[in-house]
């Protein structure tokens, strides 16, 4: 009896990805020829270029709505972007748009970029790799028998010993390395991880390292070894000098310069025995992932510039901290928060902090959560009342300052004690409206014109209990309370709170940008945001003509209604005629 046929394979999508690219290629003037391939949904073809003809294959049954995997010939010689296993990095680029229903456009679009990759790598190959290292990382990474591995100390080209700990029953083995005295990352203390020896060495250059089918060998070692200035094969002896438990297994760290900026920084676990590196062990290669402060926050978009700068953020409540975690997030290094108030379990919805903090002091609990999440951050916290900070507090430390009370009256006196200081710094006065009326920022520096009182005078300039940018008509009752008076609170949510806290942070953000660059500008400025205001309409409340109006009034105009005219608090005196 015979058997039935296997049903044929549908190759409809295949012939229609190379008749798109035979037509790219000809409009490139490249000489393309179709390949045989077993490879269920691929298409094999060969494209010849001025430094050689280059088999590529290319996945035409991509459905994750990305550019299709492509790969050609493990390389020979290591080639940039191109893995160990012949895997070729393309670039998709930010902000391309993929439509689904022209594959065979995206298979031709990816082989044409993936020939053109080709070719750059080989003309680096031939003038010296320059390409390649910078993306070393990636190659290693790749490299057979690799372990994952986290680097929590600086590489910066600083040769010295570190502390190695590896997990050996985590699948796969994972390495964590470490300055020696730093604080030890969180993975090393609760597993009680025992401290191995490490060295990290910086070279000017490396050998490649092993195309396939080759490994990484004890070859590569001595090769790294060989390279080693007087000063490294010091630490070299520590590295591998006797000790009690002989042989022992360590690592080696090593950086090379990215033409393209920073360093490349690969590592190796080997085996030492007797001072002596053993070639009959195994050598791994580790796959380095940096948790530097530096590195991640200018990976993850935070500036390295706003690192050494110090923010105080008075008042730690919901948008003081909205306001707090922005700066961090941004970059910001450090910052002192003063707030003598406890988080409650009133504050839970609106705040940015964990209920676990309910009983703490704000500014301890911002300390705890904050600093966890931001590394290399690091917060003051100060319990006690602004005013009291004020009193002790060295000014010349700071570089920004931002009030978050929502008390006008405590703003008031506190613009007035910081204006006219001997150092000029950028501060921010921030507030929230009640309901969904709102939120305002208003930026004032130490010295020049323009203040928190300039906002305190009516249309004629008159002095006046109420701020001319208020969106609520004064006077109105709009607290409210669920338990009695004693548990009475300013009806908003954490939506409005957050939009606040944002718009205050970026105006600090640029004024301190302003103040550090020599033609920024040091003016007073006034930002805010205008809700629906309907929350208010049903509850009764009345809002005011700039209500109304601010929704269409830019914030430059709004400023220069604001500041036009100095008030007697901040006026500069002029001189007699």
């Amino acid at each position: 009896m015979t058997q039935p046929s296997a049903d044929p394979i549908d190759t409809t999508k295949v012939d229609a990805a190379f008749r798109e690219v035979q037509a790219a290629c000809a409009r490139r003037g490249i000489a393309c020829g179709r390949l045989s391939t077993s490879t269920l949904h691929c298409l094999a073809v060969e494209l010849t270029g001025a430094t050689r003809t280059w088999p590529i294959n290319v996945d035409c049954d991509e459905k994750l709505l990305r550019l299709p995997h492509v790969w050609t010939l493990a390389p020979t010689s290591p080639l940039a972007h191109v893995s160990y296993g012949g895997t070729i990095c393309i670039d998709d680029g930010q902000g391309m748009s993929l439509d689904p229903e022209r594959l065979a456009a995206i298979v031709a679009h990816t082989v044409i970029k993936a020939f053109d990759l080709l070719e750059n790598s080989a003309i680096d190959a031939a003038t010296g790799y320059l390409e390649f290292f910078n993306e070393l990382e990636g190659y290693w990474s790749h490299l057979p028998d690799s372990l994952r591995s986290r680097a929590y100390f600086e590489v910066d080209g600083n040769s010295r010993m570190v502390q190695a700990f590896f997990k050996s029953d985590a699948k796969p083995e994972t390495w964590y390395f470490a300055d020696r005295g730093a604080e030890l990352p969180w993975d090393v203390k609760s597993d009680k991880l025992e401290a191995h020896r490490a060295l990290y060495v910086h070279f000017d250059a490396i050998d490649l390292p092993p195309v396939k089918p080759q490994r990484l060998t004890s070859a590569f070692v001595h090769e790294v070894h060989r390279r080693l200035s007087a000063e490294q094969l010091t630490l070299w002896e520590q590295l591998v000098g006797s000790s009690k438990n002989s042989p022992k297994r360590v690592a080696l760290l090593v950086s090379v310069p990215r033409q393209a900026g920073g360093r490349s920084l690969v590592a190796i676990a080997f085996r030492a025995k007797r001072g002596l590196i053993d070639d009959s062990a195994v050598v791994a290669p580790l796959t380095m992932r940096r948790h530097t402060p530096t590195y991640m926050r200018e990976r993850g978009g935070a500036s390295l510039d706003l690192l050494g700068k110090h923010v105080a953020v008075l008042g730690a409540g919901a948008v003081g901290c909205v306001v707090i975690d922005t700066l961090a997030a941004a970059g910001i290094g450090q910052m002192t928060v003063v707030d003598n108030d406890e988080y409650s379990e009133d504050n839970v919805f609106r705040h940015l902090l964990e209920p676990l903090y309910i009983g703490l002091p704000k500014p301890l609990g911002v300390k705890l959560q904050l600093q966890r999440r931001y590394p290399g951050l690091t917060i003051t916290p100060v319990c006690t009342t602004a005013q009291k900070w004020l009193a002790s507090a060295d000014l010349t430390h700071y570089d920004g300052i931002v009030l978050a009370f929502g008390a006008p009256t405590l703003e008031r006196s506190f613009s007035r004690a910081l204006k006219g200081r001997r150092d000029n710094f950028p501060i921010v006065f921030t507030w929230l409206e009640a309901v969904d009326v709102g939120g305002h920022s208003v930026l004032m520096w130490s010295k020049g014109e323009g203040c928190l009182d300039c906002l305190y005078r009516d249309d004629e300039g008159h002095p006046s209990l109420a701020s001319r940018t208020s969106f609520l008509v004064p006077n109105q009752p709009v607290t409210r309370n669920l338990t009695g008076c004693a548990g009475a609170f300013v009806p908003f949510g954490a939506l409005q709170a957050r939009r606040t806290g944002l718009l205050a942070a970026e105006h600090i953000l640029s004024a301190i940008s302003a103040g550090t660059e020599a033609d920024g500008v040091r003016e007073p400025s006034y930002r805010f945001w205008v809700g629906e205001g309907r929350a208010a309409a049903d509850q009764g409340l009345g809002t005011t003509p700039w209500f109304s109006g601010a929704g269409s009034t830019s914030w430059k105009e709004a400023s220069s209604r604001a500041f036009g005219r100095a008030c007697k608090y901040c006026r500069t005196p002029r001189e007699p005629a």
